[in-house]
């Protein structure tokens, strides 16, 4: 990877603290944006942290994690977040997600989302 590309990542914490299925918030001053970080199956995830359901914000970091489905504990919307799919409503817009790396034991997140803002629910 080029040193342009490297850049592109921001730190956002060590890897140590997101335990496997377990959920993480990290706020990003900078950008003014929370974003969830989740180790399921293995693997991270990231992912926008409040909820598309409803005008309050509510955060996705609090709810249940089951495999790759993050369940809002204010009104029971589940999303994907492998794709950021809202699976079960109320929320019928997607969660932005974020292309995330673990390099020398340090979490990064590319903040440009990696997938497109969708309306409704995804097959």
């Amino acid at each position: 990877m080029t040193k342009l590309a490297d850049d592109a990542f921001h730190p956002v914490g060590p890897g140590s603290a997101i335990p496997g299925e377990f959920v993480v918030a990290y706020y990003l001053d900078d950008r003014k944006l929370r974003i969830s970080v989740a180790r399921a199956n293995g693997r991270l995830y990231a992912f926008d942290d409040l909820c598309t359901c409803a005008d309050e914000a509510c955060p996705l970091s609090g709810g249940l994690l089951t495999g790759t489905t993050i369940l809002c504990q204010c009104h029971g919307s589940q999303f994907d977040i492998t794709t950021g799919a809202a699976i079960h409503g109320p929320a019928t817009r997607a969660l932005n997600v974020y292309e995330v790396q673990e390099v020398e034991g340090t979490v990064r997140i590319r903040l440009q989302p990696s997938n497109p803002p969708r309306l409704g629910r995804q097959p």
